[in-house]
């Protein structure tokens, strides 16, 4: 009895911090895309309902990131809470070890690894697969829509565009670099002003104001053509364009199982897809993991600010992930297979909690 009534009590807690740093978590990774996607509605004409819709297929990935954090940070704050208001000690003091209040977090783990797996298995590559033919299709009906200022586009087979700025669907001071067979640049062409035409299966712009350098390798010799209007065509893809191929992170655990199994078979190196595949199993079970750590940090740390755990939770999964470029960096060189690879972050951080814990228990 009076263990359920512990348990009751922490877990509301918890389950209010949880839900609260889920939000807000949530929410702030949102606005970040919020104002790409009033970027691409505003100034470069998008269909309003069209990024909508990339802003809905991003919520499970975004899902993916925000509930295993949310899950340590609730741990934090509420046994943070606990051992700042001394209400731990006296729950020790009548019985209760830390293992026993460890058992409601766990089973809450395993099951919110349950489903982070459906998570990672189905619905994020799913949605990342039709983000990606979303994109696509943005792209098709809206040429500028990618093509950022100061930087450099290359959506444009054998076309590399540079702009200085960007106004609808005009182009200022632009720069493009056509590519020879050997991916060098065989003409570069200058304007101060363009604009996009589109006919048939054909992308043509219109250049106002500028030159045109062409190169001979065989007599090394530069020939510059200077220029008032301009109209240069670019290879547009087709309606076939628009058929995505899928990517490893677009497949779920079967198809990359069985794609794996394809590339041992012709004895091709299927490591980039091990990575993948073991990578999603490992991290739907972070949040078993994070039990350990944030016990073990909730005692160490004995601190009831909300900045200061908050701090040491995007500390802690910061590091997990780097973890994760560790363990893919391992594998990618034969220091060790895909599945040590991808479980060694899972492995460092429960050692590291448990030892927090035995520490401070």
């Amino acid at each position: 009895m009076f263990m359920r009534i512990i348990r009751n009590y922490l877990l509301k807690d918890f389950f209010s911090t949880f839900l609260f740093s889920l939000m807000l978590l949530s929410m702030v990774m949102l606005l970040g895309n919020l104002i790409k996607i009033s970027d691409m509605v505003m100034r470069k004409g998008v269909n309003p309902i069209d990024a909508a819709k990339m802003l809905w297929l991003f919520i499970p990935y975004l899902l993916g990131f925000t509930i295993p954090l949310s899950f340590l940070l609730g741990i934090l704050l509420s046994l943070g809470r606990l051992m700042a208001d001394n209400e731990l000690t006296a729950i020790n003091v009548a019985g209760a070890s830390a293992w026993r209040l460890a058992m409601p977090f766990f089973c809450l783990g395993l099951i919110l690894s349950g489903v982070l797996f459906i998570l990672n298995d189905r619905t994020i590559p799913d949605y990342h697969y039709r983000s990606r033919k979303a994109m696509k299709r943005i792209y098709s009906k809206n040429l500028t829509a990618f093509i950022e200022p100061g930087t450099f586009c290359e959506n444009f087979p054998n076309h590399i565009i540079y702009t200085s700025d960007v106004d609808g669907n005009a182009l200022k001071n632009v720069f493009i670099y056509e590519m020879s067979e050997n991916e060098q640049p065989s003409k570069v062409i200058y304007a101060e002003t363009a604009q996009f035409v589109t006919e048939e299966n054909k992308l043509r712009l219109k250049l106002n104001d500028g030159f045109r350098d062409q190169s001979d390798p065989q007599k090394q010799t530069m020939a510059r053509l200077n220029f008032k209007t301009f109209f240069m065509d670019i290879p547009l893809p087709g309606d076939e364009s628009l058929v995505t191929e899928k990517k490893p992170s677009d497949m779920p655990l079967k198809e990359l199982s069985r794609a794996i199994r394809l590339l041992k078979n012709t004895g091709a190196d299927p490591r980039a897809l091990e990575i993948e595949y073991y990578k999603r199993i490992s991290f739907s079970f972070s949040t078993v993991t994070f039990v350990l750590l944030g016990f073990g940090a909730a005692l160490a740390v004995r601190h009831r600010e909300k900045t200061i755990n908050f701090g040491l939770a995007l500390a802690s999964a910061g590091i997990y992930y780097l973890l994760f470029m560790l363990g893919a960096a391992l594998v990618e060189h034969k220091y060790m297979n895909a599945a040590a690879g991808m479980w060694l972050p899972n492995v460092i951080v429960a050692a590291a909690g448990l030892w927090l814990l035995l520490k401070r228990r």
